[in-house]
C-alpha cells in the first residue's frame, strides 16, 4: 500500500512514517520540514518539499507571526500537498493543515486519516479564554474560517488518530466512533539517572512554551504558597509567560523562580532537576513527561495530560488534577520533603519508559497502527 503523510514540521511523524514502512508499505512524506533537518526516518520514505512561507520564515527569525498569517499558512500548505499528491492508499494528514489534500486523496480512492494531538478546537478555545481570563490577559480565538475549516476536517475524515484517552474525550460521540488511540512516547531521552552535589538547592522544573495549557497559574500560586527554604522554580518557556499580568506578578515576586527562554541542550535543563511537574490544563499528550522520567526524575502531571495514562499512578509518578492549587503544593511538598519517595519514583520512571518502547518502537503507537489496518480493512 502506498501511503502518504502531510506535515508542515516532522514533529512526532517519524513514528507514523516507520510504522507503515515496516509493514513493507511504500510511505512519502509531503513537509515543509528540509529534508537535512528530518531525523529518525527510515531511509525508504521518499519526501516531497511543499512550502510553507510563513512557518519558514518563523524558523529563521525565531520569532512569532501573526495569528493570522499562520492560519493562511495553513491553508497555503494543504492546497500545495492537493497539488502535489499522488495516488495513495492512505492519506495521514496533520489537523488544521488537511481538508483540501485530505478530501483529494479521498476523490482518489484514498482513505483519509486525519492526525489530531489536541482536544476538540472548539472544547481547547473556550478552555483558553477562561483561562487567560484568570492570567490577567486575553486569548485571541482563531478565525472563524479556520475554526470552520478543522471541524469540516473532523467531519470529512474517515479515521482520526489521537494520542490521548483525554483528547478523545472532548469530542462530540458522533465523532469518538471513527477515533483511533495511538499513543506518541516515541520522542523520550532516556539519558540515564541525574547527580546532583550533595547540598544543592532543590530544583523542581517544568518544560512547556504555552502559559495558559501548561497550568503555570496553578504552579506559580503553588510555589508562592509552599516559600520552601533553599528551592528553585525552573521553567523553560517563552517570554509569553510575561503577557499575563497576574503571571508576570507571580514569576517578577519571587527570587526562586528562573524563567529560561532557550536551552541549547535540553539534557541540562533535566539534569538540574530533583523534581519535575507538568501541571497542564490542557496537553494532548506532554512528551517532556516521558523526556523527564526516562531520564530518572521524580514526576508530577495533571489528569488533563495524555501522557499519564500510560503510567501506574503513585508508582511511576504522581497524578493529580488539573487547575488544583492544593493537589500541586502538596505533590510538591511530597516530593521536597521525602528522599525516599524520590529515589523510588525516579527509579521506577526509568523502568516505565523503557516498558513502553522496545528496541526504537513505541508498541502502544504501533498498537494503535494495527487497529487503523484492522478498520480500513472492515469498511473496504
Amino acid at each position: 500500500m502506498h501511503v502518504a503523510i502531510a506535515t508542515g514540521r516532522q514533529a512526532h511523524y517519524r513514528l507514523p512514517a516507520n510504522s507503515f514502512l515496516r509493514r513493507d508499505c511504500d510511505v512519502s512524506m509531503y513537509t515543509a520540514t528540509p529534508k537535512n533537518r528530518m531525523r529518525g526516518f527510515g531511509p525508504d520514505m521518499r519526501t516531497h518539499w511543499i512550502p510553507a512561507p510563513v512557518a519558514m520564515l518563523s524558523a529563521l527569525t525565531h520569532s512569532r507571526t501573526p495569528l493570522v498569517l499562520d492560519e493562511l499558512d495553513s491553508a497555503f500548505f494543504d492546497r500545495g500537498v492537493a497539488m502535489a499528491l499522488g495516488d495513495c492508499g492512505l492519506f495521514l494528514g496533520a489537523s488544521s493543515s488537511s481538508l483540501v489534500s485530505g478530501k483529494a486523496a479521498q476523490k482518489m480512492g484514498a482513505v483519509f486519516v486525519l492526525d489530531r494531538a489536541c482536544p476538540d478546537v472548539r472544547v481547547q478555545q473556550d478552555m483558553l479564554v477562561e483561562e487567560a481570563r484568570k492570567a490577567g490577559g486575553w486569548f485571541r480565538r482563531s478565525s472563524s474560517w479556520f475554526l470552520d475549516r478543522q471541524v469540516e476536517e473532523y467531519d470529512a475524515a474517515d479515521f482520526i488518530l489521537t494520542p490521548s484517552d483525554y483528547s478523545r474525550r472532548s469530542f462530540p460521540e458522533a465523532l469518538r466512533k471513527k477515533m483511533i488511540l495511538a499513543p506518541l512516547c516515541g520522542r523520550a531521552r532516556i539519558t540515564g539517572r541525574h547527580r546532583k552535589q550533595a547540598g544543592s538547592a532543590f530544583v523542581l522544573g517544568v518544560i512547556g512554551g504555552s502559559p495558559l495549557r501548561k497550568g503555570y497559574l496553578y504552579l506559580l500560586e503553588a510555589w508562592k504558597r509552599l516559600a520552601l527554604p533553599d528551592a528553585q522554580l525552573k521553567i523553560r518557556t517563552s517570554n509569553e509567560i510575561y503577557a499575563f499580568s497576574t503571571l508576570k506578578q507571580l514569576v517578577t515576586s519571587q527570587s526562586n523562580i528562573h524563567v529560561i527562554e532557550y536551552m541549547e541542550d535540553i539534557r541540562a535543563f533535566y539534569a538540574d532537576c530533583d523534581a519535575y511537574i507538568l501541571p497542564s490544563v490542557d496537553d494532548g499528550f506532554g512528551m517532556s513527561l516521558f523526556e523527564a522520567i526516562g531520564s530518572g526524575i521524580p514526576s508530577i502531571a495533571t489528569r488533563h495530560c495524555g501522557a499519564s495514562e500510560l503510567l501506574v499512578s503513585e508508582r511511576d509518578f504522581l497524578l493529580i488534577d488539573a487547575f488544583s492549587v492544593d493537589q500541586i503544593e502538596a505533590a510538591v511538598l511530597h516530593l521536597y520533603e521525602s528522599k525516599e519517595t524520590r529515589e523510588r519514583l525516579g527509579e521506577a520512571g526509568i523502568l516505565a519508559v523503557e516498558r513502553l518502547e522496545k528496541d526504537g518502537v513505541v508498541e502502544r503507537y504501533e498498537a494503535g497502527i494495527d487497529d487503523l489496518l484492522f478498520r480500513m480493512s472492515q469498511t473496504s
